[in-house]
């Protein structure tokens, strides 16, 4: 059933009217076609994508995250219990919580305004309650249509805030895609984005970039900065180097798997380091990941003045 309060898709590639024809969403003004698959549009702008459209007709649409070790992995038997224990494991907490989290952008702006429009990027099984839309370039749960960042089926101004988390390191063009979070947020609309910094490749050839601290405030240059630092730190960032040397230490499918695994658990401890770790501010240098929260402003932030932001040793 359609609700009436979720913001209304546009065309990605002109932002034109879209309309519904049979399983298709069809532009007024560039007359493109979008396939709904499953009642997800598939709002793709192939031109700046990595993505295709047929693969999601097909039969052989990405998996992404959403899809391991979670409520959309297809896998059976043993092999979805091991996605299961790597999920959990990988995801639990060890060390400290961040102090800042998508959770508190969320129940910041939602506090102000609760009816306020909330987008999510890279969704996967990400669940809040109120006015959400999810996007994801894989079929996750809550995923209301399949969208690359690059350029999102949404009109200019149509959020209160936009949450990005492990998504920008995925992405080929981080500052188009930031740069469509501000574009698609209201003049007083905020952005929060989780993003790596010591972290080896993960997802394969779909892992494309790093920041340092001050290289991803550089990146919300068009934001003032509410919240920033460290999502996860340096005792992180030694046991996710020390999983993956292991884990890719042979090329033996089976084996790699038993490393990885084996991995995970020895490494998990490392993770109690950041209770001490992330007391000072040497963390910033090598922290696993950074996070960010800021509101929209016209003009960016010139890049003498960025340099004040640093945090280090």
């Amino acid at each position: 059933m359609h609700d009436s309060r979720a913001v209304p898709f546009v065309c990605p590639i002109d932002h034109g009217v879209l309309e519904a024809h049979g399983d298709w969403l069809v532009c007024v003004q560039c007359a493109q076609r979008y396939p709904v698959v499953g009642g997800k549009p598939v709002l793709l702008n192939e031109a700046n994508s990595v993505f295709r459209i047929a693969d999601y007709t097909g039969g052989n649409a990405y998996g992404g995250a959403s899809a391991y070790g979670t409520a959309g992995d297809g896998s059976r038997g043993l092999k979805r219990l091991y996605h299961r224990i790597v999920y959990t494991l990988s995801e639990s907490g060890a060390g400290p919580a961040a102090p800042f989290s998508a959770s508190d952008a969320v129940a910041a702006v939602q506090a102000a305004d609760p009816d306020a429009q909330i987008l999510i990027i890279g969704a996967g099984e990400t669940s809040y309650a109120g006015n959400i839309t999810y996007t994801d370039v894989a079929f996750g749960k809550n995923v209301r249509c399949i969208a690359d960042a690059h350029d999102l089926p949404f009109a200019d101004g149509s959020f209160d805030l936009v949450v990005a988390c492990a998504v920008l390191e995925h992405v080929a063009d981080p500052a188009r895609c930031v740069a469509e979070m501000w574009r698609v947020l209201k003049s007083d609309g905020r952005a929060y984005a989780e993003t790596p910094f010591l972290q080896p490749v993960h997802m394969r050839e779909y892992d494309f970039t790093r920041f340092t601290f001050l290289g991803h405030r550089r990146l919300f240059r068009f934001f003032d900065q509410i919240e920033a630092g460290i999502s996860s730190g340096p005792g992180m960032s030694i046991a996710f180097v020390l999983r993956t040397t292991l884990a890719n230490s042979t090329e033996h499918r089976a084996l790699g798997a038993v490393l990885h695994l084996a991995g995970l658990v020895l490494s998990y401890p490392l993770r109690l380091l950041d209770h001490i770790f992330t007391r000072s501010n040497g963390a910033y240098d090598s922290a696993s990941a950074h996070y960010f929260f800021g509101q929209k402003r016209e003009t960016a932030i010139p890049d003498r003045d960025i340099l004040q932001f640093y945090r280090g040793a």
